[in-house]
């Protein structure tokens, strides 16, 4: 959506908006440019302007509450996942994004949203804010490269590339990244060269037009799929056209037709990285489906006959993904081993599978890293848990929560950990005392109400 498409009541918003930013306040731009986003959500040239207004008035504010302050602490706001995405969207902007505008966890939110209504530019924007914020975060800025080329966009994709390697010249992803990339925009750029020479009918300047709108109906993308199957037909082995239809079954909702021509892509072109990255993706996306339908007809019929072949398939789909996630990772790994947000992601992938020990390791050297140390001294603590180490996970946690000033959600997912392992140990004060500090700052966290309180009648 672009200016000249605003309603007018929005467009009179949108330009005193501007005029407030131009002024620099701050406070009455956010006003006026929230209602904007909200009646017009896909109006992305308003998103970034309040994004904008947000970042400049928390400029004067406390450097630690500057791009971090705000955490979920990997926690999804409440029933997140089961609004429509636009809502979900709007609900990040009210509670979030005023506050933190590079909020990492809120930003990935922003992405996720944003990836399920097929709204790339949007996407992009979502991570291209995390990096803004967070220059050294590589990890977003990997999956930011990774969603340019995925989108051929390969250009961008290059740039940011070569920002990674700045921040760490040893980065072999970032710099075969790079290559790959440039490789992708000369093959683009003599491919729409032919293209651009081979048009000559009206039906080919109607999916131009389809293909640069924001938000197609159904309908409309079934059209575009039809004339991508129609070059299909002509050159079966144009990866450019595979992908494209790839990433229109999976716009349609249809994940299992759309890997299978992402294999194809991957057949065509095996080293391309960002491919491998999408079709992953999209993979995990139809585990999920599967894993969700067949709960759902689980908890539908209980007493069906075949109830537990159901279970035991749940839980093959869930161990090939966990293999595949768990390859992934090591191999991440394997290829830069000095970057500690992939130690991270191994980590939370062994952890995934109660590979405990393994994690362990992992963790400890994450934990050097000042942006996801206390995610990972977390987690550490976990582990020894699982293992009945728990002097050790009490250590872990009592640093992590040591180290944060504010009272976050981060916070308060420590206490709460911490408090559950004293509970473990029959060090009934200690475990009291966290679920006190929650309930006299946060009374509606989890079931601290009930715990604090029921303590009090025994």
């Amino acid at each position: 959506m672009i200016e000249a498409e605003l309603p007018q009541q929005q467009k009179n918003l949108w330009l005193k908006g501007q005029s407030a930013v131009q002024l620099k306040n701050f406070d009455y731009a956010i006003n006026l440019l929230l209602p904007v986003v909200k009646e017009c959500p896909q109006f992305l040239d308003g998103r970034r302007l309040l994004r904008m207004a947000e970042a400049e008035r928390i400029k004067g504010q406390k450097k630690g509450l500057f791009g971090g302050g705000l955490s979920l602490g990997g926690l999804k706001l409440s029933g997140s996942s089961k609004k429509e995405p636009w809502d979900a969207i709007y609900e990040l902007e009210e509670t979030v994004f005023q506050k933190d505008p590079f909020n990492p966890s809120a930003n990935q939110q922003l992405f996720d949203q944003a990836i399920r209504l097929a709204d790339n530019d949007l996407a992009a924007f979502a991570l291209e804010t995390i990096r803004q914020g967070h220059p050294g975060n590589t990890r977003n800025m990997h999956a930011l490269a990774q969603h340019y080329m995925a989108y051929d966009q390969p250009e961008k994709a290059s740039d940011i590339y070569r920002a990674i390697v700045k921040v760490d010249g040893n980065d072999m992803d970032a710099k075969k990244g790079e290559k790959d990339a440039a490789a992708k925009t000369s093959m683009l750029r003599q491919w729409a060269g032919g293209f651009e020479g081979s048009k000559k009918d009206k039906a080919q300047a109607n999916r131009d037009e389809l293909l640069n709108k924001q938000g197609m109906s159904r309908d409309q993308m079934e059209q575009v799929l039809a004339e991508y199957f129609r070059d299909y037909e002509q050159d079966q082995n144009n990866v450019n056209t595979v992908k494209r239809i790839a990433d229109m079954y999976d716009r349609l909702d249809d994940q299992e037709s759309s890997i299978q021509y992402y294999d194809w892509a991957l057949q065509l072109t095996p080293g391309d990285v960002a491919l491998q990255a999408r079709a992953e993706q999209v993979r995990g996306k139809l585990a999920e489906k599967q894993i969700h339908a067949m709960e759902a007809e689980i908890e539908a019929n209980p007493d069906a006959s075949d109830i537990e072949e159901k279970r035991e398939s749940i839980r093959q789909i869930k161990r090939e993904r966990a293999s595949t996630l768990l390859a992934d990772a090591k191999s991440r790994v394997e290829r830069n081993p000095t970057d500690k947000n992939y130690r991270f992601d191994l980590a939370t992938v062994l952890f995934s599978v109660e590979q405990y020990r393994e994690a362990i390791p992992e963790l400890q050297q994450a934990k050097s890293n000042p942006h996801i140390r206390n995610k990972a001294l977390l987690m550490l603590g976990r582990c020894f848990a699982a293992l009945n180490m728990n002097d050790l996970a009490i250590n872990a946690m009592q640093e992590a929560v040591k180290e944060i000033l504010a009272f976050n959600n981060e916070k308060k997912e420590l206490l709460y950990e911490l408090g559950l392992v004293y509970e473990k140990v029959n060090k009934h004060d200690d475990y009291l005392n966290c679920m006190k500090e929650i309930y006299n700052n946060d009374y509606g966290y989890r079931d601290v109400a009930k715990r604090v309180e029921s303590s009090y009648q025994s």
